[in-house]
Formats: structure tokens, C-alpha cells, sequence
């Protein structure tokens, strides 16, 4: 049966619940806190009252307090997240508001923010107000930061560790406060410990003082003596971006691709940390003492001790504790060592390639900056809108690229592309392709069309036309068709051949055409007949001469009138005969005189009458007859 008589009141080790006033009563716990992680007490507790329901407790705030001997308190505060009810006895685990984001997973895009910004409002989305930001450095903002499939705790201390910050707790009766930090400075004094002497007692003599340290042991071990990092930035791609730091002779460096960084400086702050991380454990101080106020982010000083004096900044303590009995542990490091950053989780990997779609501005077609980039939103993005703001600018992929050539096809808004991400990074996506979907068929119905390969585009803005390369491959079938939605320019710098073996077919509906040469020579030649029908009008133009040779017979035949006029000597010779004929009158008319030659006879006769007139008539001939 519940001992009701039970309290807590002048008890050293106190616990609260929700439960109420000594409902529980404490024995005992041990617990373990280390910088830059959760902490976790576990203590057994006597219930002092039937029916207490557990449900009550799990999950919900809890604090124990220790009592020294000298009356000073001490507040462990958390979040039950485990209990176990036995028949007399609790046993429960204690840890803090942190822990919980274990117990959350997402997939999620932050962007243009600082890694503080980023925690801030991971925390507030959570509801998880109990923190303090003590940071002193300036810190680069993210471009594209993404949380893939994996927790929320897992993805902070990542973003920690990658900008060289820590945390601790501090407690108190009625909270617990996660503090950021990122520079060993931030260590505060202990509680009533700020100087504490190296002071072992004997077992029967603890009580008298619970200021001390019981035992000291220092621990020195070889660490890496250099780093070295290096990165690539496609806007800058001959840039060097390989950067080292040492603090040695640089015999065991460290060296890492992709650093994380686009601009050099970056990778000095990236490689300072790095090795800093690497180099923290290289002195530890280890000991036991019975301060109850030791806790990770505190520091103090430790004197009279014959090598390990000097300001110390504790790292783990161990506690533990009973009714009047209380002990820990303790790992501590110099004040002048570097600050660790939090133990994390390896960066997740895509080992694959995803989709995504291709966003924009609501108004817009085409969405891209002036690398070709494009934005997308993947399906797994909950909060992404499906416009300019779902993700970063993100690469795309061609067959070809040089300098200002190659081949380039830009996805547009709506299509389904296909994205892989560089070294498996989620931060790194870039676009390799497009694939069709339910929304966005093929550009011919299959499989009917199966052997038609195109090159199809469409006209932006309004879509209503496209241009066109298109390949048919049947057999008895193949066609090559090209479709221009208006204007089709072709340059030829040098030579252009094209051989048509059966029919060669060219139609200008409206406008007209024009072909130049501009120096050299023009030839057409047809092998058979030629047929040339012009239903307005016909100008030539030569500026030199101009020679027209007909193998055969000639025929012109003109509808209205004929005039042909030149500047010079009209010559018109036949080998055989002659003819000129007129249905009405003909008349020749020159400037000055006209000669008529025969070589044999000249017959002039009319049907009617016959008239040579002239100022002086003269007729001459071996026989002149005039009938």
C-alpha cells in the first residue's frame, strides 16, 4: 500500500509533476548532460497515492531539485518522455524540449536565410519558445537550404555543425533554456563553483564540503594538424576556391570536396571551423567531483592541483544521486581550446533522380535568369506555391555547352523536368531533362506515330503556333518536314548544294521573292521543258549584255502591242527567209535614209494602189519597165 505519510519537504532530492505535491516521492536518479545534446535523467520514484494515472505525466514538464549542503538548489527541468509504472515504484526518464525533434520528420525548403534564421523558425513552428541566441559572428545566408527526409533534429545540429555552433541548457524551476553560442567565451562561472579546489576527502569526511574535486585525470591525444577543403562556383569557373588552415606541421590534414562554399573567404571561415571541430578533443580533463551545479556550457577554475590548474569549460557530466548522497563525473576542456560543435548525422543523399515542375510567375510562360536557370517545386514541397518563390535557380543540363555555343532548350512553366543533385546534395539540384505526362502529351498520338521524331516547339506568349523539325521514318514514308510559325532564315557561309532527284516544288503565297547575287554568276539549267507563267507583269534588267539562244524554233507571242526600242543599231538577220506580217499597216519610219539591198530581186506590190513618192524620185536599173 501508498505510504501518504511520505513528503519531500527538507528531502535533498525533490521531483514535481503534474501528478502534485508529493504524490511521487524521489529515491534516486542518474543522468547524463553533454554540450551540443540532449540531456537525459532517469529516476525512480515511490507513488504515495492509488489510481495516479500515468497518462497524466508522460510527455508532460517535470523538474527535480538537489539540495546542497549549504542549502544552495539546483533545477533539472524537462519533458517526461518515458514512463514505466510498477507496482510500488515509477521509473522515469527525463529530457529536454530538443529530444522531440526526433520524433518529427520533413521535407522542406528554406531559402535566402542564415542558419540562425532557419533555427529560429524551425523552433517557433514547433511551438518550442525556450531558447536564446548568444551568437557573436555574422553568418552567410543560404541561398537554398533543404531538410530531406530526415528529422528535425537531425537537420538542425547538421546546419550546427556546418556553421561551428553549439548549444547548452540552462534550467530552472520552471523551464528549461536551449542557449546557442559559437565561441567557448559564452561559458558561464558555475553556481556557487566559480573557483574550486582540488580538495579529495576521505568517504567519512564528503559532508563537510561539497565545493571540491575528488580526483583530476588529463587525457592528451593526436588529432589532425590541418585542413584543407576545395569547391567549384559555375559563375566564377576559374576561380580558386581551395583553401587550408593548420596548426602544425600539416603531416595529418584533412581534406574534403565540396567544402560547402562559392566564395573563398567563405571557405576560410569553413576550413577555421572544420579544424577547430577536429582539434577540440585534443586535451580533455577528466575528474569527480560533488558539485551539483556543474553542467555543460559552465565553466570554472580549478586550483590546487599539481599540472591541471587554470580555467576549465566542461563538456559531460555525469550524475548521481540519493537521498543525501550525490556524486558526478565530468569531462572538461582548457578555456583556450577551440569550441566543439555538435556530433551530426551524416547530410542526407538523393541517390536517384526526381521530378519536378517547372513554375514561374503566375503571368508568365517562361521563367530564367541569364544562366539558363529555371525554378521548380518538387512533389514532396508542402509549403512551395508553384511560383517564382518554390526553390532556387536551378541548372539545366544540355547535350552540348561552350563558350556562347551549343545546344540549348529551355523547359517552360508547367513542364515535368527530370532533376538529379550533384554529389547526391539536396542543395544541389540541377535539371537533366523533361519527360511527358498526363497533362503534357507526347507531340503525336502513339504508338500509331511511333516512327515520327520531332523538334517541336510552341509560340510564347499565347501558344498558338509552333516551329517544327520533324523526322518520319516508315519505310516507303520517311519525310523530312520543317515548319517555320513565320520567319525562316538560312546562312550559307561558303558553298550550299541541294540535289532533288524526282520533284522540286516551291510556292510563295503572299509577298515576294527576291534572289540576289551578289557577285559571281548564276546558272539554271533544265533538261526539259520549261514553263514560265507570270500573271502581272515581267521587267528584265541588264546592265551589260544580254544573249538569248534557242536551239530550236522561237515563238513570241504578245496579246497587246510590241515595242522594242534600243539606243543604238537594230539588227535583225535570218538565215533563210524573212517575214514580217501586219493584219493592219505597217510602217517604218527612220531619221534619215533607208536602203532596201537585195541580193537578187526586190518585189514591192500592193493589192490596190501603190505610191513611191519622194522630193526626187530616182529609178535605175540596166532595164527599167513601168507599166
Amino acid at each position: 500500500m501508498p505510504d501518504k505519510s511520505l513528503t519531500q519537504d527538507h528531502a535533498s532530492l525533490r521531483v514535481s509533476t503534474p501528478l502534485g505535491k508529493d504524490k511521487l516521492i524521489l529515491e534516486g536518479f542518474e543522468g547524463e548532460e553533454h554540450l551540443s545534446r540532449p540531456f537525459l535523467f532517469r529516476g525512480n520514484m515511490k507513488a504515495t497515492a492509488d489510481g495516479l494515472d500515468p497518462e497524466g505525466v508522460v510527455g508532460e514538464a517535470a523538474h527535480v531539485t538537489l539540495v546542497d549542503g549549504d542549502g544552495n538548489q539546483r533545477f533539472i527541468h524537462g519533458r517526461v518522455t518515458r514512463l514505466i509504472r510498477g507496482p510500488a515504484r515509477w521509473h522515469a526518464e527525463l529530457r529536454p524540449w530538443l529530444w522531440l525533434l526526433r520524433l518529427t520528420s520533413d521535407n522542406r525548403i528554406f531559402q535566402n536565410k542564415t542558419v540562425p534564421d532557419i533555427l529560429q523558425e524551425v523552433f517557433d513552428d514547433l511551438g518550442f519558445p525556450d531558447y536564446r541566441n548568444s551568437l557573436t559572428s555574422q553568418y552567410q545566408q543560404r541561398e537554398y537550404c533543404v531538410q530531406y527526409r530526415e528529422t528535425t533534429y537531425d537537420f538542425v545540429h547538421r546546419l550546427m555543425a556546418e556553421e561551428g555552433i553549439a548549444y547548452f541548457f540552462e534550467h530552472a524551476e520552471e523551464a528549461h533554456t536551449l542557449v546557442l553560442i559559437d565561441d567557448i567565451s559564452a561559458f558561464q562561472p558555475c553556481p556557487n563553483a566559480g573557483s574550486v579546489p582540488f580538495n579529495p576527502l576521505p568517504p567519512s569526511q564528503n559532508w563537510l564540503n561539497d565545493c571540491r574535486i575528488d580526483d583530476i585525470s588529463v587525457e592528451k591525444q593526436v588529432v589532425p594538424d590541418a585542413f584543407q577543403s576545395d569547391d567549384y562556383n559555375f559563375e566564377t569557373p576559374g576561380t580558386e576556391l581551395k583553401v587550408s588552415v593548420s596548426d602544425g606541421d600539416g603531416s595529418l590534414t584533412v581534406y574534403d570536396y565540396p567544402g560547402g562554399y562559392q566564395l573563398k573567404d567563405q571557405g576560410d571561415g569553413v576550413a577555421k571551423r572544420r579544424l577547430d571541430a577536429l582539434r577540440a578533443g585534443r586535451t580533455l580533463i577528466s575528474g569527480a567531483s560533488p558539485v551539483r551545479s556543474f553542467a555543460p556550457g559552465f565553466r570554472f577554475t580549478l586550483t590546487g592541483h599539481p599540472f591541471a590548474d587554470g580555467d576549465l569549460a566542461l563538456r559531460t557530466v555525469r550524475h548521481r544521486a540519493q537521498q543525501n548522497e550525490y556524486g558526478n563525473t565530468f569531462v572538461a576542456q582548457e578555456m583556450e581550446a577551440p569550441l566543439p560543435s555538435p556530433h551530426a548525422a551524416p547530410r542526407p543523399r538523393i541517390g536517384g533522380s526526381q521530378t519536378a515542375v517547372v513554375v514561374g510567375p503566375a503571368d508568365k510562360e517562361i521563367w530564367t535568369d541569364q544562366y539558363g536557370r529555371i525554378k521548380v517545386q518538387f512533389h514532396w514541397d508542402q509549403l512551395g506555391q508553384k511560383d517564382e518563390n518554390s526553390s532556387c535557380w536551378v541548372r539545366v543540363s544540355h547535350s552540348w555547352a561552350g563558350k556562347s555555343w551549343g545546344a540549348f532548350v529551355l523547359p517552360r512553366i508547367g513542364q515535368e523536368v527530370v532533376v538529379s543533385f550533384l554529389d547526391g546534395d539536396p542543395d544541389r539540384p540541377i535539371v537533366t531533362g523533361c519527360v511527358y505526362n498526363g497533362d503534357n502529351p507526347v507531340p503525336y498520338g502513339l504508338p500509331d506515330d511511333q516512327t515520327k521524331t520531332t523538334l517541336k516547339s510552341e509560340s510564347s506568349t499565347g501558344g498558338e503556333g509552333y516551329n517544327e523539325l520533324r523526322f518520319e521514318d516508315k519505310a516507303e514514308e520517311e519525310e523530312v518536314y520543317l515548319h517555320a510559325q513565320k520567319d525562316l532564315t538560312t546562312e550559307v557561309e561558303n558553298d550550299r548544294s541541294t540535289t532533288v532527284t524526282q520533284n522540286d516544288s516551291l510556292k510563295v503565297s503572299e509577298g515576294d521573292r527576291t534572289v540576289s547575287v551578289d557577285q559571281g554568276n548564276e546558272k539554271l539549267t533544265v533538261q526539259g521543258q520549261r514553263t514560265l507563267t507570270i500573271t502581272g507583269e515581267e521587267k528584265h534588267t541588264n546592265a551589260a549584255g544580254f544573249t538569248h539562244e534557242v536551239g530550236g524554233n522561237c515563238s513570241l507571242i504578245v496579246t497587246g502591242n510590241l515595242l522594242i526600242r534600243a539606243n543604238g543599231t537594230v539588227t535583225i538577220s535570218a538565215g533563210g527567209a524573212l517575214t514580217v506580217n501586219a493584219g493592219a499597216q505597217t510602217t517604218m519610219t527612220t531619221g534619215l535614209g533607208m536602203d532596201l539591198i537585195a541580193a537578187t530581186s526586190l518585189q514591192m506590190s500592193a493589192s490596190a494602189a501603190a505610191e513611191l513618192k519622194g522630193g526626187t524620185v530616182a529609178i535605175q536599173g540596166g532595164l527599167v519597165k513601168i507599166n
